[in-house]
């Protein structure tokens, strides 16, 4: 099965469902709760690096550091 390669819009709106779905969660352990809250933070920065990337025409995101450049053939169908 073949992974849907997603436009910007749609890989921020992934990360928007994926805060809501957290949002909806707590964790029973200081670590489970402080993963999460993590987890919903790093979502929030990625759509954001995302956007503005968008906005700038820029392939990178501000939100991730060192990052590798992927080109289009490197995605599998």
């Amino acid at each position: 099965m073949s992974k849907k390669l997603l436009t910007d819009n749609e890989a921020h709106d992934a990360l928007l469902q994926a805060r809501e779905l957290l949002s909806q969660k707590s964790g029973i352990t200081k670590r489970a709760e402080t993963a999460i809250r993590a987890a919903d933070k790093a979502l929030l920065l990625l759509a954001i690096g995302l956007l503005m990337a968008a906005e700038e025409g820029s392939d990178g995101n501000k939100a991730i550091i060192d990052q590798k450049p992927v080109s289009p053939s490197s995605h599998s169908d």
